[in-house]
């Protein structure tokens, strides 16, 4: 999948923004920068499963 997102460069701004937020924008944010960072890990996996034969990956951490 390609996106010109890098979602771990924005999961970190969600996090610096709703650092400085309060309230609801804060759990907004905080929602948004979660949400950003599984689809930066669900990307890691997805190529890490590509660059294994038979769709082996090395162990979770």
């Amino acid at each position: 999948m390609y996106t010109e997102y890098d979602p771990q460069h924005e999961a970190e701004a969600a996090m610096k923004r709703a650092a400085e937020a309060e309230g609801v924008d804060r759990q907004r944010l905080i929602q948004l920068a979660l949400a950003w960072h599984e689809l930066a890990r669900d990307l890691r996996d997805e190529q890490a499963g590509a660059s294994h034969p038979a769709g082996h990956r090395p162990p979770a951490r």
